[in-house]
Parts: structure tokens; C-alpha cells; sequence
């Protein structure tokens, strides 16, 4: 009989030491956070999606050397570029990042001599599709 109420006891007591953990964190603020409606702060050493930069007057800053394209391990960027006959510069035609191949390394950053490639803080990247992971020219340059 003895060892039997020993049984219940410890079994109460265990019930306590559980309740107890539950209770110390029942009254602590959540850390969850409802994503779509709250985000996160981002830290600014953040890798997200690549932006390609422009001076002040809007003119971007890339001149197309496709150093970025050689440096990159997966092969996930491209450009076609050409040489502009009113200047005699080079111009890229159009910049393609695949964000679905990319690894977010930053050598692309890193090797740009012009430092026209910045990492923002951008992270919602979502689609359905395979494609809708491809973006270009038209998304990527900031002005």
C-alpha cells in the first residue's frame, strides 16, 4: 500500500515540476511573429536579393566587365552587353539574376570593381513558378 501512494506522489510531483515550467512561460511575451502582418528587423549585414546601384542622375553604374557572371559558383548570373557608340563605353543591354540558382554568397558584391551590386534586406522572394524566381533588369536596378 505504501509504495502505492509513493507512486502517486511522485506522479503528483512531477505534474507539478511540468506545470511549473508551462506556467513561467504562459506569462512571458510571445515570440512568435504573425508573419505577414509583422516582420523581423533584418540585420543590414543581410544577404537578400541583389539591387544594381545608379549615380545621381540615374545612370547605372554597371559598365558590364561581367566579372560578377565569371565570379558567380552556380553560373546564375547573365548580361548581354554592348558598346555604346555615342560614348565609346560598354552598357549592358540586360542583367538576368536566377534568384532560384542563387546561393547568396555576396562574391558577386565582393568582385564588382565599380561596387554597383549591393545585398539589401529584401527577403519575400516568393513565387509559384520557377520563373517568377528569374528577375531583371527592369527589377533590379535601383534609381
Amino acid at each position: 500500500m505504501n509504495a502505492y501512494i509513493l507512486k502517486i506522489l511522485r506522479g503528483f510531483w512531477s505534474l507539478l515540476v511540468g506545470m511549473k515550467v508551462t506556467l513561467k512561460y504562459f506569462f512571458k511575451k510571445p515570440v512568435t511573429v504573425q508573419y505577414p502582418y509583422e516582420k523581423r528587423e533584418i540585420a543590414p549585414v543581410w544577404r537578400g536579393i541583389l539591387n544594381q546601384l545608379c549615380d545621381a542622375k540615374g545612370v547605372e553604374l554597371c559598365d558590364g566587365c561581367q566579372i560578377c557572371g565569371r565570379i558567380c559558383p552556380v553560373q546564375c548570373i547573365s548580361m548581354e552587353v554592348y558598346k555604346d557608340p555615342a560614348d565609346n563605353k560598354r552598357k549592358t543591354s540586360s542583367y538576368i539574376v536566377d534568384f532560384g540558382r542563387c546561393m547568396f554568397c555576396g562574391l558577386c558584391v565582393e568582385a564588382c570593381p565599380k561596387k554597383c551590386l549591393v545585398h539589401t534586406t529584401d527577403y519575400v522572394l516568393v513565387s509559384y513558378e520557377r520563373a517568377g524566381m528569374v528577375l531583371g533588369k527592369d527589377k533590379l536596378v535601383k534609381r
